[in-house]
């Protein structure tokens, strides 16, 4: 299922030029979804970064939980903090010690497992990330 998953989420990437996610096993089983060089757009102290999610033991009858972003320490273009945001919260079950990272406590209003994909919860975090706030 996360093959598949992540081939429809490389295309979409592919689709604006973008560099391809990756999926790695964690040993909570889960899996550590990674997509590098995301626009974020204006309003933010930088223009891209790379983002992080879980996809759940379970997934995806689990639905994903939050995401992160690297480089750890991303704000707003004027220097504030993001909402519902903190540089603490760890990637649960993350084999890379002491990876910094800025945690987003975002959560799904509706997960339907029989039709969202890893594709519909980037969509998700994109829409939390633009616009910046």
């Amino acid at each position: 299922m996360i093959d598949k998953q992540l081939i429809e989420l490389t295309t979409e990437r592919a689709r604006h030029n973008a560099p391809p996610p990756t999926a790695m096993t964690l040993p909570t089983g889960g899996y550590l979804i990674t997509v590098p060089d995301v626009d974020i757009g204006p309003g933010w102290s930088q223009q891209s970064v790379l983002v992080l999610f879980v996809a759940p033991p379970g997934y995806p009858g689990a639905q994903p939980d939050c995401f992160w972003v690297e480089p750890t320490g991303l704000r707003l273009a004027d220097g504030n903090t993001p909402q519902n945001t903190n540089d603490a919260n760890q990637i649960p079950g993350d084999v890379l010690t002491g990876r910094q990272t800025t945690w987003f406590s975002w959560h799904l209003q509706s997960w339907n497992p029989n039709g969202d994909s890893l594709v519909t919860y980037f969509n998700v975090i994109m829409k939390r990330l633009k616009p910046a706030r």
